[in-house]
């Protein structure tokens, strides 16, 4: 039995084609930059819950990675 409970993400217009890449990227800055700006709040886990939906696994681990080195090639 499973006890997560699983919820449909709203569809976000700036992102309108099936590839979903770039919104998985975009959620994952968002997120961290949220948190940066203004800590641990409620408000930021939504583009968490967004990034954790839409993105492979591998791809976040990499990009804590390199966020933890210091060398993560994105907006944070």
């Amino acid at each position: 039995m499973c006890d997560q409970e699983f919820r449909t993400q709203r569809i976000d217009p700036r992102y309108p084609n099936q590839n979903q890449t770039k919104a998985c990227y975009d959620n994952y800055c968002d997120f961290h930059r949220c948190q940066r700006l203004l800590g641990e709040v409620d408000d930021c886990r939504i583009f968490k819950r967004y990034f954790e939906t839409i993105c492979p696994n591998e791809w976040i681990s990499h990009w804590d990675d390199l966020r933890e080195r210091g060398a993560f090639p994105g907006p944070l």
